[in-house]
C-alpha cells in the first residue's frame, strides 16, 4: 500500500485492544509525566539510587563453584562499575559483616575476628584489620536498604575474585582463601551422595503450600507494542502500523494466553490463544494424575527418527512428566513468547549457542537441542529494543531421568496444522527395575508424498525401546516399525570421560522406512553412526574454553558414504563471548565446508553482538556479516546501530536508534538505510501492563510480565496472633524477602507493607520467606519460616507475612553447695512446648548468667536440660512454667538453681 499520510480507519482490526490499552495506560502516563521514577526505598535516612543507576539495574545468577546461591541478586550498573550489595553478599556467604544502611556504614571481620573489617561511605574510608585506606566516592553508595560497592572494591577488601559475566547476566565467587560456606556446602554434597541420593540444588524447605484456585474470568496481564514505521524506495512511499499484545489470565478455571497481531495493511488479526493447566504433584484428571494440559494453538513435539516438530497449529496435549524435566528423553525444546523488535540468545553450559529475532509470529523455537549424559544448563537471555534485559535459566541432567519401578510416564499430543494436516502422538516409559526402564510410543502423521501403490495419505510407527541406567553411563536400545513396511533399529550409549560427555548413536535401517527424517525415495540412508563429544579444555595460561565436536558417517543403498564432521569452541575473553563452528561435509564425493562466527558482549554500559559466515569448499568467500551494538547513556537513555551485509547479492543495510526506558514504559526512533536507497523510520512504544489485586490499581513496567507469575506479599504485626491482619495492626515497610533459599528480592515492602514479587518462573515452586534482617524491630520475627506457592502466568497471589513482637528472656543458673550459691557455666537451658518438645536451648556463660532471644509468644517450660541434669546427678528447682505474651515485654531474672543429689 503506497500513502503519504496515515490513515487512523484502516486500524480497526485492533481498535478495540488499543481503546483498552489506552484507558489503563492514560492514569499511569500521566502519573509518569508529573512523578520521578522512585528509589528502591523511601526508608527515612537511607539513601536512594539516582535515576541513571535505577535505569540499569541487574539481576545475576550467583555461583560458588558448582553452587547456586542465588539466581536474583540486585546489583548496579554504573558506567565500568558494578555495583554489588555488600549487605546480601555477606549473608550469601555467611560473612561476618553487618550492613547499617541508615548509618552508610558496615563492620565486622573476615574469615577471623583479628582481620577487622569497617566501611563508612560518606568519608570514602575502609578499615582493614585496622589499617585505613581511602576510596573513589563512587565505589560504594547506600541504595535502598543495603549498601552496594564495586566489585574491584570488594575483591581488594576480601579474600575473594567476582567475576562479572553480563552477557550471560553471571556473578562468579572465587574465593582466594576457602570460605567457611564452602566446607559446609562440601560437606553437606557427601553426605547426600553417601546417603545414595543426588544432590538437589533447590531442596524443599518444608514450608506450608499456599496454592491461589483458578478463577472462571480474571483481569489478564498484557505485554504491549505499538510502533509505526514510514519506508521510501525510489518510485514508492509506504507507512504501516501495527499492534501486538500477548495476555495472560485464568479463563475459564485455567490458564489462558493469548497472542494478537494487526496491522494496517492486513484485514483481519493473527492471534493464537491456549488454555492449559500445570500442576507438578500430578493433581489433574482424577486417574490418569496428569501434571500438564494444554488446548488450542501448540506445536507437535519431535519424535526421534520418524517426526519433526510441527509448525503451530490447533490440537491438546497432556502429560504427566515431571514438568522440569527435558520434553523427549535426550532433546529439549525451547519455545516461548518474543515480542517485536525483541531478540533471544541461547547458552548451552557456557557456551554461546545461537541467536533468534522476532517473528512475525511472535514467538521463539530452540527445537530438539541435544542432551548429554551430566549437566545440561541452559542458558536465554532476552535483549528488548528499548534497553529491557531479562534472563531464563534451564537445568537438565540425564541421570535424574530415570523412571522409577512401576511408575508409568505418558504424553499424549493430537494436533492439526493450519494446512489441515493431522498428527498424533502418544509416547509412555515404565520404570522396570532401579536402573532400566522401558519406553513404547505411537504416532499417526501425514505422508510427505502419497505412496502410489497404496494411495494413503497418513501413516503410522510404533516404537519399542530400553534404556539402562549404571552408574558410569546411559545405554539405549530402540526398534520403530512403519506401517507400510520398513523398520529402523537403533542403540546408543552417553557417558563421561573426564571433562567430556561422549554419546554415540549407531542406526540400521531396513526395508523401504520413510518418515520425516528418513527418506526411502532415492539412494535412501541404509545405516548411520553418530559420535558427539561436550566439554570444557582446560588450559592453565587459557581460560576455559566449553568445546563440542561431532562426526557423522552415513551407508547410503548403492554403497555410497556420507561424512560430516563439525565442531565448535567457545570461549570467553574481556567480559565477550566467542563461538566459532566449522563444518566439513563429503557428499556424493562433493566437498563442502563452510563456518561460522558468533560473539556477544555486554560489559561497561555497551553491548556487542555479531555474526560472520563464511564458505571454505567449494570456493572460499564470505557469505554474510551482521554487526549491532548498544551503549547506555545517561538519565536512561540507550543508543544502537547496526550493519548487516549480505555479500552473494552485494546488498548492505546500516541502522540506528535512540531509546530511553521511563521504568513504567519505553519509548524508541529509529532508522535504516540501505545502498538500493531505502530508507525506513520508526517509532516503537512498549508497556506491560499489570494489576496490583490488593489495591486495584493498574501499573505498567518497561520490561514483559505476562509470561511469569507474581507474588503480592504483605508483613503486618500481628498482636492477637491469628494470622490474619486486623484494622488495627501495624504494618511493616521497608521488609524484604528471600526467594527459594537464596537471594533477596529486590523489592521491599511500601509503607502500606505490600511488596509486588514479580517475574517468577510459571508451573515451578517458588519459596519465599520474610528476611529477618530487613525488620526494624530487632525483637520482631516472622510467624512462619515461610511459604510455598506456584506462580502461574497473569495471577499476582496475595501471601500474608505476619510478624510478631517476640521477647528475650534471661536468667542466671545456679550451682547450691555447701559453700553457698555460685553461677555455673556450660549448663544447657532448654525452652519446651505444651507437648515438651524443646523450641529453643542455649548455654549458660561462665558466670550462669543466660539469654534466649527472639521468644515466640505463648506458654512454655523453662528448665535445665534433663538429659544433662540426670547425666551429672542434680537435682533443685530444675524447671518453671513461663508465659510469654504478645507485646513483646522483656522477661527478666528466671533463675535456676541446681545442686548435687544426696547418695
Amino acid at each position: 500500500m503506497h500513502c503519504h499520510y496515515p490513515m487512523p480507519l484502516t486500524l480497526s482490526p485492533f481498535l478495540p485492544l488499543c481503546l483498552v490499552a489506552a484507558l489503563c495506560l492514560a492514569p499511569a502516563l500521566a502519573q509518569q509525566a508529573n512523578t520521578p521514577v522512585p528509589a528502591p526505598s523511601d526508608k527515612p535516612g537511607a539513601g536512594h539510587a539516582s535515576r541513571d543507576i535505577e535505569a540499569h539495574l541487574l539481576v545475576l545468577d550467583v555461583r560458588l563453584g558448582s553452587f547456586s546461591l542465588s539466581d536474583g541478586l540486585s546489583a548496579y550498573q554504573d558506567g565500568a562499575r558494578i555495583l554489588l550489595p555488600l549487605g546480601e553478599l555477606a549473608r550469601l556467604l555467611t560473612l561476618a559483616i553487618t550492613v547499617q544502611p541508615e548509618a552508610g556504614s558496615a563492620s565486622g571481620y573476615v574469615l577471623r575476628e583479628e582481620r577487622t573489617f569497617g566501611l563508612n561511605v560518606a568519608q570514602a574510608l575502609a578499615s582493614l584489620a585496622g589499617q585505613e585506606e581511602r576510596f573513589e566516592p563512587q565505589g560504594a553508595r547506600v541504595i535502598g536498604d543495603d549498601v552496594y560497592v564495586s566489585s574491584e572494591l570488594l575483591s581488594r577488601w576480601l579474600p575473594i575474585d567476582f567475576e562479572i559475566t553480563l552477557s550471560a547476566m553471571q556473578l562468579k565467587v572465587k574465593p582466594r582463601e576457602k570460605l567457611p560456606l564452602q566446607e559446609r556446602l562440601e560437606r553437606e554434597h557427601a553426605a547426600k551422595r553417601l546417603g545414595g541420593a543426588r544432590p538437589d540444588p533447590v531442596a524443599d524447605p518444608g514450608y506450608p503450600r499456599m496454592l491461589a484456585p483458578y478463577q472462571w474470568i480474571a483481569r489478564p496481564f498484557i505485554d504491549q507494542t505499538f510502533s509505526t514505521n514510514a519506508r521510501a524506495a525510489p518510485g514508492s512511499r509506504q507507512f504501516n502500523a501495527t499492534y501486538t499484545a500477548y495476555l495472560t489470565a485464568d479463563v475459564l478455571g485455567m490458564e489462558g494466553a493469548a497472542y494478537v497481531s494487526s496491522s494496517r495493511d492486513k484485514p483481519s488479526p493473527d492471534w493464537r490463544m491456549t488454555l492449559g493447566r500445570n500442576d507438578p504433584d500430578a493433581g489433574l484428571l482424577g486417574p490418569l494424575r496428569a501434571r500438564s494440559l494444554v488446548l488450542g494453538n501448540i506445536s507437535a513435539p519431535s519424535v526421534a527418527n520418524v517426526m519433526t516438530t510441527s509448525s503451530t497449529g490447533r490440537g491438546a496435549a497432556i502429560s504427566n512428566r515431571s514438568l522440569d524435566q527435558p520434553t523427549s528423553f535426550d532433546r529439549q525444546s525451547l519455545r516461548g513468547n518474543l515480542p517485536p523488535g525483541w531478540d533471544v540468545t541461547l547458552y548451552y553450559n557456557d557456551a554461546l549457542l545461537g541467536f533468534q529475532a522476532s517473528r512475525a509470529n511472535g514467538l521463539y523455537a530452540f527445537d530438539d537441542l541435544p542432551l548429554s549424559f551430566g549437566r545440561n544448563e541452559f542458558l536465554l537471555v532476552f535483549n528488548g529494543p528499548l534497553g529491557q534485559m531479562r534472563t531464563e535459566r534451564k537445568s537438565f541432567l540425564l541421570d535424574q531421568s530415570i523412571v522409577k519401578p512401576g511408575e508409568l510416564l505418558y504424553a499424549l499430543t493430537g494436533h492439526r496444522a493450519d494446512n489441515g494436516d493431522v498428527r498424533n502422538v502418544a509416547r509412555f516409559d515404565v520404570g522396570l527395575s532401579k536402573a532400566l526402564a522401558g519406553s513404547a510410543g505411537l504416532v499417526h502423521m501425514p505422508r510427505a508424498v502419497v505412496a502410489s501403490q497404496s494411495g494413503a495419505k497418513t501413516r503410522g510407527y510404533a516404537q519399542l525401546g530400553l534404556r539402562g541406567y549404571p552408574e558410569w553411563a546411559i545405554l539405549t536400545s530402540e526398534l520403530t516399525f512403519a506401517q507400510d513396511g520398513g523398520m529402523l533399529a537403533e542403540l546408543g550409549l552417553k557417558t563421561r570421560l573426564g571433562n567430556y560427555a561422549v554419546d554415540f548413536l549407531h542406526t540400521q535401517v531396513q526395508g523401504d522406512f520413510d518418515s520425516d527424517v528418513f527418506s526411502a525415495s532415492g539412494d535412501p540412508i541404509k545405516m548411520r553412526d553418530k559420535l558427539r563429544v561436550v566439554g570444557t579444555l582446560a588450559l592453565t595460561s587459557l581460560p576455559r574454553m566449553p568445546v563440542a565436536g561431532e562426526a557423522q558417517r552415513e551407508v547410503l543403498k548403492s554403497g555410497a558414504t556420507n561424512e560430516a564432521v563439525s565442531g565448535r569452541m567457545s570461549v570467553m575473553l574481556a567480559g565477550t563471548s566467542i563461538t566459532h563452528g566449522l563444518t566439513w561435509l563429503r557428499t556424493g564425493g562433493a566437498v563442502t565446508t563452510y563456518g561460522n562466527m558468533q560473539l556477544n558482549r555486554r560489559v561497561a554500559g555497551m553491548g556487542l553482538s555479531g555474526q560472520l559466515a563464511y564458505l571454505v569448499k567449494p570456493e572460499a568467500r564470505l557469505d554474510s556479516l551482521a554487526l549491532t551494538a548498544d551503549r547506555n547513556l545517561a538519565s536512561g537513555y540507550r543508543v544502537n546501530a547496526g550493519l548487516l551485509r549480505t555479500f552473494s547479492a552485494g546488498t548492505t543495510l546500516l541502522a540506528g536508534g535512540l531509546s530511553k526506558s521511563f521504568g513504567r514504559f519505553a519509548l524508541a526512533v529509529s532508522a535504516s538505510y540501505s545502498n538500493r536507497r531505502e530508507l525506513a523510520l520508526g517509532l516503537q512504544l512498549f508497556m506491560a501492563l499489570g494489576r496490583e489485586p490488593r489495591t486495584g490499581q493498574w501499573f505498567s513496567d518497561a520490561v514483559p510480565m505476562a509470561g511469569m507469575g507474581a507474588v503480592s506479599a504483605r508483613a503486618f504485626v500481628d498482636r492477637n496472633l491469628n494470622g490474619l491482619r486486623e484494622p488495627d495492626e501495624e504494618l511493616v515497610p521497608n521488609a524484604g524477602f528471600i526467594i527459594n533459599s537464596g537471594g533477596r528480592h529486590p523489592a521491599l515492602s511500601a509503607r502500606d507493607g505490600t511488596a509486588f514479587i514479580g517475574r517468577l518462573v510459571p508451573g515451578t515452586y517458588a519459596d519465599i520467606a520474610l528476611d529477618p534482617s530487613t525488620l526494624e524491630d530487632p525483637l520482631w520475627k516472622s510467624a512462619s519460616e515461610g511459604v510455598r506457592v506456584l506462580p502461574r502466568p497473569g495471577l499476582v497471589q496475595m501471601v500474608e507475612f505476619p510478624v510478631v513482637s517476640t521477647s528475650e528472656v534471661d536468667g542466671t543458673v545456679y550451682l547450691l553447695g555447701k559453700s553457698g550459691r555460685r553461677g555455673i557455666g556450660d549448663a544447657l537451658v532448654e525452652l519446651a512446648d505444651s507437648q515438651g518438645a524443646v523450641v529453643m536451648s542455649t548455654a549458660s556463660s561462665s558466670d550462669g548468667f543466660y539469654l534466649l532471644r527472639q521468644v515466640m509468644p505463648g506458654r512454655y517450660t523453662l528448665r535445665v536440660s534433663p538429659t544433662q541434669a540426670t547425666k551429672l546427678a542434680l537435682s533443685s528447682t530444675l524447671e518453671r512454667p513461663i508465659t510469654v505474651m504478645p507485646d513483646g515485654d522483656f522477661i527478666n531474672g528466671q533463675d535456676l538453681e541446681m545442686k548435687p543429689v544426696t547418695p
